[in-house]
């Protein structure tokens, strides 16, 4: 038969992350994927946890129960107590939900928020996903180019005194994707005086910031935030597990208020079962000594890899130095186009993301390229990098 859908779903494209992946062989090497290492995960942890829940037959027959939409009360307060306490972001006007990843955070901001035609301004470049989502709900997207200390400012000034009915700024504050640039604290400053000037939100998606391998910890926009103007979406994805799809908001209550309701209507409740596992992992572990753990690892794969590119790529190819995260931004000389190059290098089996899938306008011809390298082994890292040297070569003709 033939299928009538909505107008939403007919402007909206697959992720071509999602659609790159799919094509992964197992001798491929993945550049192009966003996933944290397994090595990271606390697989004897988490094992130890399950069983014993799952000893507990009265404990565990509530857990494989429905829960509440607002999230499991424990994991909240560990969490909420966390980030108040270390982090000084969320205060006493605030509260949180657990969300299926941080990825649903920003949908039930967006689905509370966004009327079809209203502006969200992004970063240019911005994550994927995050777009997908504003196109879902027909928002007019604008976006606001990336300097290596955040957001050109004079470019965001003017769209929030020219475009109409903006809802709120989008912004990746710490180690953004996909470039790996952490906006500077000043810009954190000057970003939320725009917002308070202009009277919009902002939604800081932060889930990278406590990957931080060398630098000062920059202060989180949220905790400088003292009237309920920021919103900020936290994941455990890169810290625990990326497949449990564990996420936060913190926001002002009345905000987080009809996230609840907007979550009620979308999954009813995150996964009971896993956010247990969380909480229990959080009160019977060390989580600062496990990020640490991540940390080193992460840490020499970056070292590795900045080092194979400055080594092997051209002179007129640059590339990003993140103090963290899990993105490098390569950029080809000007003229050139990304998405040119990552259908060389994946006929070569490494799999690269093109800059065009990260813009706003995602038809125009961009000569960046995101690399990933918290997945691939550090021997992958090394045979990658060739590769991908051979074929820029290849592609500009030297």
């Amino acid at each position: 038969m033939e299928f009538h859908f909505s107008e939403r779903m007919l402007t909206l494209k697959p992720s071509v992350i999602r659609e790159i992946l799919k094509s992964v062989t197992p001798d491929m090497i993945a550049f192009a994927a966003g996933n944290p290492s397994t090595e990271t995960f606390p697989i004897d942890e988490m094992g130890e946890i399950a069983n014993s829940l799952f000893a507990d037959k009265s404990r565990i027959a509530g857990i494989l129960q429905y829960g509440v939409s607002e999230g499991y009360q424990p994991l909240r307060e560990l969490c909420f107590s966390r980030m108040r306490g270390k982090y000084q972001t969320g205060g006493d006007q605030d509260e949180l939900i657990i969300t299926s990843g941080g990825q649903q955070a920003i949908d039930l901001l967006t689905k509370a928020m966004v009327d079809p035609g209203d502006t969200v301004i992004v970063e240019g470049p911005s994550f994927i996903g995050s777009l997908n989502t504003f196109r879902t709900y027909q928002a007019n997207l604008v976006a606001v180019p990336m300097q290596s200390d955040g957001m050109d400012l004079d470019a965001l000034e003017h769209c929030l005194k020219t475009e109409k009915n903006v809802k709120f700024i989008y912004i990746i504050s710490t180690f953004q994707n996909p470039s790996g640039y952490t906006t500077s604290l000043e810009k954190r400053r000057a970003i939320l005086a725009l917002a308070q000037k202009y009277d919009v939100l902002i939604l800081e998606d932060n889930p990278y910031f406590e990957l931080r391998y060398e630098g000062e910890y920059v202060p989180n926009i949220k905790s400088l935030d003292t009237e309920g103007r920021v919103v900020f979406a936290g994941s455990y994805s890169k810290i625990l597990s990326a497949g449990i799809r564990l996420g936060y908001a913190i926001g002002h209550r009345d905000l987080i208020a009809k996230l609840v309701i907007g979550k009620q209507a979308t999954d009813v409740h995150t996964n009971l079962f896993f956010q247990v596992v969380a909480a229990e992992y959080m009160s019977r572990y060390d989580l600062d000594a496990h990020i640490e753990k991540a940390r080193g690892i992460y840490r020499e794969k970056r070292d590795l890899m900045l080092r194979c590119l400055e080594q092997k790529l051209p002179q007129d190819v640059t590339f990003s130095r993140p103090q963290g995260g899990l993105f490098v931004w390569m950029e080809l000389p000007e003229g050139s186009d990304g998405k040119a190059l990552a259908a060389l290098t994946v006929e070569q089996k490494v799999s690269i993301v093109p800059g065009n899938c990260f813009m706003v306008d995602d038809e125009k011809v961009n000569r960046g390229v995101r690399l990933n390298y918290s997945m691939p082994s550090k021997e992958q890292i090394e045979r990658g990098t060739d590769i991908l040297a051979e074929c820029v070569r290849q592609y500009l003709g030297k």
